[in-house]
């Protein structure tokens, strides 16, 4: 049994691991002032003093393992994907983000590595508890300003206070990557994102969020010759309802499935595609009586009711696919498709 001076040297030893960060390993018998010793069935060994004891972070515990961690980071790949064909057509430029770090930890520790002009986008994940907080560097985010205002980014941006129109404009590009964040959660949960409040007030997002755990996603993005930042903080608290579904294998699965019906898909559309199908291109319509007919003869002209100034239906296999106009190529005659007669799409 530890004496009351050996647990203070415990608990001395503990806090300044805190302050190291948690980081390296400790031999708790220096920092009581004895030799190493381990029990095993009674009897007490000498350990091996060359071994160091691997510390552990009180303060700081870490809450998931790492294939739960795996599979969130999974899903933001996965996001990444999508928000790099998705984000360009809102921005009018090309953006290619990739998830690069992942960390457990307080908020408020990584709240002090973060730029006093960044902009806090809250995210609720109904009808998962708490919110998700995202974040993008302020270099990346003037960027897209440029972008969206119709403007040419030359060299570094000047980083300045957000205006509200600055803001509005940062809320839709966040609103617009929502869908991407559903469909990338869809394998693990079902979630309705939505953006509850954006602010650059750090202190009321310190107030909200408190000591909350939360895993740290980075995103590098890069966007006209610059390269910033996305940082996506969601709360432990959010994430243990489905703490479960947090499994590679079930993401990895799901993908595989989604993958081999696709391929699936793909070989029977290469099986049909060298089938040979009838068109057909019906110039005009018209009716005419028995005795009409009787009468025709070599230069008789017949009125069709087809309207010379609008386009003509190509029939593919007994639908009306294309709306299209004649003409010739050579000696030959042509159609040139206008456009679809139909929404869906043929394949």
């Amino acid at each position: 049994m530890l004496s009351q001076s050996e647990i203070d040297a415990l608990l001395k030893g503990a806090i300044e691991i805190e302050e190291k960060d948690g980081g390296g390993s400790v031999n708790l018998a220096e920092i009581i002032g004895q030799p190493a010793t381990t029990a095993t069935a009674g009897a007490v060994k000498t350990a091996d003093p060359s071994k160091k004891i691997q510390a552990y972070n009180f303060w700081s515990p870490e809450r998931f393992s790492k294939e739960q961690i795996r599979a969130v980071e999974l899903v933001h790949e996965d996001l990444a994907e999508r928000l790099a064909s998705s984000i360009p057509t809102y921005i009018r430029t090309s953006l290619r983000p990739r998830l690069v770090h992942t960390e457990q930890g307080r908020f408020h520790d990584f709240l002090k590595d973060l730029p006093e002009q960044s902009l806090f986008h809250l995210i609720t994940l109904a009808p998962l508890p708490g919110q998700m907080i995202l974040t993008i560097s302020p270099n990346v985010c003037h960027v897209i300003l440029e972008q969206r205002l119709g403007g040419k980014m030359e060299g570094e941006p000047i980083i300045r206070t957000l205006t509200d129109i600055d803001q509005s404009l940062l809320r839709g590009l966040v609103e617009h990557m929502l869908n991407d964040l559903k469909s990338a959660w869809s394998k693990v949960a079902s979630i309705e994102p939505q953006l509850d409040d954006s602010t650059v007030n750090q202190h009321w997002v310190q107030m909200l969020m408190g000591n909350e755990r939360v895993l740290l996603l980075t995103f590098e993005l890069s966007i006209s010759n610059i390269t910033g930042t996305m940082n996506i903080y969601l709360p432990f608290s959010s994430l243990k309802p489905i703490a479960a579904n947090l499994n590679p294998a079930v993401w990895v699965t799901g993908r595989k499935e989604k993958q081999s019906s696709s391929t699936s898909r793909q070989m029977t559309l290469d099986l049909l595609y060298p089938v040979k199908l009838p068109v057909r291109v019906t110039i005009g319509k018209t009716r005419l009586s028995l005795g009409e007919v009787a009468s025709l003869s070599i230069g008789d002209v017949i009125q069709t009711e087809t309207n010379v100034s609008k386009d003509l239906i190509m029939r593919v296999a007994n639908e009306d696919l294309f709306n299209v106009q004649i003409g010739k190529i050579g000696k030959k005659i042509a159609v040139q498709v206008m456009s679809v007669n139909r929404e869906e799409k043929l394949f």
